[in-house]
């Protein structure tokens, strides 16, 4: 519905005028170090402020790029975040430059909002097979090697804690997780995070052995399963969803899993089990060599699994690029390394704009078996050029160029690759990213409008950062620079690199005249002091203690709803183009399409709204607003204030200082505020005469872990944790009181109960019930110490607990003092429970 609220002149202001100063740091810090925040709240360019030069380099003590203007340059209104955030770069091939910054702006519009965080999604618009929050763990990997390079480590870290904490399906596909955990910690040197995830890993990796053979021992997967549908193996057996094999990708994946594990259980002192699954990962890299190395295509090649006897081990009938794959994690020895002849030959993997994916000889090649003659063609791994393996090999190739001379493949070719990568990401004549193309003739194949834009499943900046440039991460107390720079070029900077908890530079000048330093070779700043200068491009390793890194603030959107229904519930004035539910499910972008926004009709009024209403109070203490303007119809408020509701009228947010102070396009506006509990929200917005106003997101922050509608303090005792029967125990539930829920509670014998409700005198109590429905109304029967007679009722909530739209419904029940057996079992339709709890006794009646 849309809400009545007072004209301007009738909302009265409150809340305490003067406000402790250690409470307004504490805030500020919140939302500075998360947000990125334009304005007094971001730090800007370590070397220069925003909108100022660097200091004269005189004695050269600086590096060379004005941080500010570039990103003033390549971002707009959204320069902030990027100046704070990302390294720098200045190549003289603009292809690879220009793809590199356009990369990190489509990573961002990828950085989703929610209850649980900060998450990484690989779509931009929901797909049907996406799981919860919207994540895919297919390029999980991807992800993390990318975000290890932001400054702000809360994106890395809230992205690890929901995989491996049981958020999302870590086997809907398979992924390298384990690897890109200690990839990660290689950059920021934070033994903390692996050490957080080392039991998570352990048992991810256990969960893969039901596909393990021990005849091979090798583990089989499904390609499609593999996030490579239609692969050789499935053609083979006339399915292009099937195909099962013993893979060279998985194998890999899981090589390097054991060898993380065995890394990090090394970093915690427990030397058994360091020595158990480092032996491990050699005995599975020993299998990969021994078993899935192809003579005939000097490739390392599928085999066929148990699920087809006749073909059981047999070769499948041709190449893969995915053969590249153990040179991604450092898998392959020397003997292995002719097979790198392949990727650069016409007649096989090297196609005139990108890696084909299979050889074009193939009876399979480039067929599109989905949907014959369609065009935007659907995804098959057939011979189109995937931007995700391309990634993968173009890792794998600067870890061989780093580790070992040979004479298969050069630096050259990495830098001729990585330039036609470059080159291919490009739509309409401007850098973009689709799913995959022709290598023949540069097309995108899958590129679906509302689905395809800015496809987030691959890595680029990385490629640039520690292959091109040759910033070689490790977990040594050492900085390693190993650049693959062709022998022309003049000049590189690369600049306000995060890692190991310091800031580094690396400008080379081959004659030290293109900047002006006046220092000629390679120079190595850290913390803005010159620690090396005139050294050899072929690169140079400096003596690197580390620094505490920065802990991220753990804050909550409470504002998001990822579903559209239910609670949070967003309603508003007036509705234009979008909807309402698009400004509060954390996505945030600024392109006119794929459209995600909610934009106010241009009436005259004097003021829009826009208004969030949660499942219940929670403390809110910062907000971000990020206002969709166009430049035209829809721009960016005059002036707002945020309010809440109060003993049935609306009040201001008194902003503290450290916030915005006028709302901005196109970029976060951030708001600080004394903490305030309630349930409803609304920003009052003054248009621009004859214009209308547009939020791509609102944000409402606060401390995680609270639990709308529960009071505060109160005793929760968890479904997971109570007597189930006929239902299942689901852990890592989005925003689960207790980590975990009960669902599937749909039979007629399907119950849960809580065998302690304590009770301190005999009374009629108000049972709390946090329950998520998806469906209508819903029902559950409750008996309380054996008595039955009483009904909880479920309004929906939109959406299931595996996206966190819980709400909590009431019931009154008798109890007597002490412990009581409260039982909630199937009745109407389906509910799924987190937890109950009491809250007072009833009103008498």
């Amino acid at each position: 519905m849309t809400e009545s609220t007072p004209s301007d002149a009738d909302v009265p202001a409150t809340g305490p005028r003067g406000v402790n100063r250690r409470r307004m740091l504490t805030a500020v810090a919140a939302l500075g170090v998360t947000a990125g925040l334009s304005g007094p709240l971001s730090a800007g360019n370590a070397w220069a402020a925003p909108g100022t030069r660097p200091p004269a380099p005189g004695a050269g003590h600086q590096p060379p790029l004005d941080v500010a203007e570039l990103a003033r340059t390549h971002y707009g209104s959204d320069h902030a975040w990027f100046a704070e955030n990302i390294p720098f770069i200045d190549i003289p091939d603009q292809v690879i430059a220009d793809t590199y910054y356009y990369r990190w702006a489509a990573f961002t519009k990828h950085l989703r909002s929610t209850t649980s965080g900060r998450l990484i999604t690989e779509f931009m618009p929901s797909v049907s097979w996406e799981g919860p929050n919207g994540t895919i763990n297919a390029a999980c990997g991807h992800h993390l090697r990318e975000a290890r390079w932001l400054r702000d480590r809360t994106y890395v870290e809230d992205y690890l804690n929901w995989w491996l904490g049981g958020g999302g399906n870590l086997h809907q596909y398979s992924s390298w997780i384990g690897d890109a955990v200690w990839a990660d910690y290689e950059v920021s040197g934070d033994a903390r995070v692996p050490l957080s995830h080392l039991d998570a890993l352990k048992a991810d990796l256990d969960a893969w052995d039901p596909q393990f053979d021990e005849s091979k021992g090798l583990y089989w997967i499904v390609p499609v399963n593999d996030a490579t549908e239609f692969t050789t193996t499935g053609l083979d057996v006339g399915d292009g969803w099937g195909g099962q094999a013993f893979r060279p990708t998985l194998n890999s994946y899981l090589f390097a899993q054991m060898r993380a594990i065995g890394r990090v259980a090394a970093l915690a002192g427990d030397d058994a089990t360091a020595a158990d699954y480092t032996q491990r990962a050699a005995r599975l890299a020993t299998r990969v060599q021994d078993s899935l190395w192809n003579a005939e295509f000097q490739q390392f090649t599928d085999r066929f699994g148990p699920q087809y006897p006749d073909r059981y081990f047999d070769f499948a009938s041709g190449p893969e690029l995915a053969g590249y794959v153990p040179w991604s994690v450092g898998l392959p020895d020397a003997r292995f390394d002719g097979s790198w002849r392949n990727l650069t030959d016409p007649g096989k993997f090297a196609g005139t704009h990108g890696l084909r994916t299979i050889y074009p000889t193939s009876p399979y090649y480039l067929v599109q078996h989905r949907t014959p003659g369609a065009s935007p063609g659907e995804c098959e791994w057939n011979g189109p050029s995937w931007p995700f393996q391309t990634s993968q090999v173009l890792t794998g190739l600067a870890n061989l160029l780093d580790d070992r001379p040979q004479t298969a493949i050069g630096s050259a070719d990495y830098v001729a690759l990585l330039h036609q990568y470059a080159a291919q990401q490009r739509k309409d004549g401007r850098p973009y990213v689709a799913e995959n193309l022709n290598p023949d003739t540069g097309q995108w194949i899958a590129d679906f409008p509302d689905r395809s834009e800015h496809y987030n499943h691959s890595t680029f900046a990385d490629l640039v950062i520690s292959g091109l440039l040759g910033l070689r991460p490790s977990s040594g107390d050492t900085l390693r620079v190993r650049p693959l720079i062709p022998g022309d070029w003049d000049y590189f900077a690369l600049q306000n690199v995060t890692y190991h908890g310091r800031r580094v530079s690396v400008v080379y000048d081959r004659d030290g005249t293109h900047y002006p330093l006046g220092r000629a070779g390679l120079s190595v700043w850290i913390d803005g002091e010159l620690r090396v200068s005139g050294r050899s491009p072929d690169g140079t390793t400096v003596d690197l203690s580390r620094s505490p890194v920065a802990r991220p603030v753990a804050l909550a959107n409470y504002a998001y709803n990822p579903v559209g229904q239910g609670f949070p519930l967003a309603t508003a004035s007036s509705t234009g183009d979008g909807t309402t539910a698009q400004g509060d499910d954390g996505r945030v972008w600024f392109d006119p399409a794929p459209v995600n926004r909610w934009v106010s009709v241009p009436d005259g009024r004097a003021a829009a709204r826009y208004t969030v209403e949660l499942a219940g109070d929670a403390v809110v203490s910062a907000a971000r607003v990020h206002y969709y303007d166009d430049g035209s119809g829809v721009r960016a408020p005059i002036r707002h204030r945020l309010q809440y509701w109060k003993d049935g009228r609306w009040y201001d947010v008194r902003t503290l200082p450290g916030g915005d102070a006028r709302p901005l396009p196109n970029t976060a506006t951030g708001l600080l505020f004394p903490p305030v509990r309630a349930a409803r929200f609304q920003l009052v917005m003054a248009p621009a005469k004859g214009t209308a106003v547009g939020i791509a997101d609102l944000e409402l922050l606060g401390a995680r872990g609270q639990l709308p509608g529960v009071p505060e303090g109160a005793h929760r005792y968890e479904a997971e944790e109570a007597v189930v029967t006929g239902a299942r125990i689901v852990l890592g539930g989005v925003a689960a009181s207790g980590g975990g829920y009960v669902g599937g509670i749909d039979g007629s014998g399907s119950s849960v109960s809580f065998t302690a409700v304590h009770a301190d005198r005999g009374a009629t109590y108000r049972l709390g019930i946090r329950y998520a429905n998806g469906l209508g109304p819903a029902t559950h029967g409750v008996t309380v110490n054996a008595a039955g007679g009483y009904t909880a009722s479920y309004p929906s909530t939109g959406g299931w607990g595996a996206n966190g739209m819980w709400n909590v419904a009431f019931v009154d029940v008798p109890l007597v003092a002490g412990d009581n057996v409260v039982t909630l079992s199937k009745g109407t339709a389906f509910a799924e429970l987190d937890c109950v709890f009491l809250a007072g006794e009833a009103p008498a009646r």
